[in-house]
C-alpha cells in the first residue's frame, strides 16, 4: 500500500512539472508574437542626372558624306540647266572617272552657266556671281557625287567648310593648300592670255590620281574665279 501511494505521488509531480513547462512555453510563444516585427526598409537610391557617370563627350569626327541608301546612277541624272548649257561631256568623263577632264570640264561649264563676262574672261565676276544658277551648280554636283559615291563634289566640300568652320582648315583637309604660316598652294595655275583661260602648270596639277574627299572638281579654290564660289553654293542651300 505504501509503495502504491509513492508510486502514485511520483506520477503526479511528473504532470505537474509537464504542466509547468507546457504553460511557459505558451508564455514564450505569446511573448513573441507580442513583438512588432522589424524588417529592412529598402529605399530607392536615385544617382544624380550629372557628374556620377562621367562619359566623354564625342568629337566631331570629319568624314565624308554618306552616300543615300540608293543612289541614282549617273545615267538617271537629269542634266538641266538654266542657260541651256551641255554637261553631256562632263557624264561621260565622270563615267570614265578620268578626273582631270571632269575638273576641267566643270571648270568651262560653270563659265558658260554664269554669264558672258565668264566666258569671255574666263573668270566669274561678283555680278555673276551673285546670279550663278542653282540648278545647274545642282547638275554638276549630282554628277560629281554620283561618279565617286559621294567622295567628291559640292556637298562634301561644303559639309567639310562648315564642319572644320575656317577655310584654312578645309583647304588644307581637301588637299588645296597648307595651313599657315606655310599657306602653300598644292598646286599652281597660269592664265593664258591667248585662250583667255586659266590652266594649270604642268607637274603641278591637283592630285588626280588618288583625290582625297573634297579634292575635286577644284572649281572653289579661286583659280577659275575672281570671286569664291562657296557664296552662291550656300546661297543655294549645299
Amino acid at each position: 500500500m505504501a509503495k502504491n501511494n509513492t508510486t502514485g505521488i511520483y506520477l503526479l509531480t511528473l504532470l505537474m512539472i509537464a504542466g509547468l513547462f507546457s504553460v511557459a512555453g505558451a508564455i514564450v510563444w505569446y511573448g513573441f508574437r507580442s513583438i512588432p516585427s522589424i524588417a529592412p526598409t529598402v529605399t530607392a537610391t536615385s544617382f544624380p542626372t550629372d557628374h556620377t557617370f562621367n562619359l566623354a563627350k564625342p568629337t566631331l569626327a570629319v568624314s565624308p558624306s554618306i552616300p543615300s541608301a540608293n543612289p541614282p546612277s549617273l545615267d538617271e541624272i537629269q542634266l538641266r540647266s538654266e542657260r541651256h548649257v551641255d554637261y553631256t561631256k562632263l557624264r561621260e568623263y565622270l563615267q570614265q572617272q578620268d578626273w582631270k577632264a571632269a575638273d576641267r570640264e566643270t571648270y568651262l561649264r560653270m563659265l558658260d552657266a554664269a554669264g558672258p563676262k565668264a566666258q569671255a574672261n574666263g573668270m566669274t565676276p561678283q555680278d555673276e556671281m551673285d546670279n550663278l544658277s542653282c540648278t545647274d551648280l545642282r547638275t554638276i554636283d549630282q554628277l560629281w557625287s554620283a561618279a565617286s559615291h559621294g567622295q567628291q563634289g559640292f556637298t562634301i566640300q561644303m559639309n567639310l567648310l562648315r564642319a572644320l568652320g575656317d577655310y584654312h582648315q578645309m583647304y588644307d583637309k581637301v588637299g588645296w593648300q597648307k595651313l599657315p604660316p606655310s599657306n602653300m598652294w598644292l598646286f599652281q595655275w597660269t592664265y593664258n592670255t591667248q585662250t583667255k583661260r586659266m590652266e594649270f602648270v604642268k607637274g603641278k596639277e591637283p592630285n588626280y590620281l588618288n583625290p582625297p574627299p573634297g579634292h575635286l572638281p577644284t572649281v572653289e579654290i579661286g583659280y577659275n574665279f575672281d570671286v569664291a564660289l562657296s557664296g552662291a553654293l550656300k546661297r543655294c542651300n549645299f
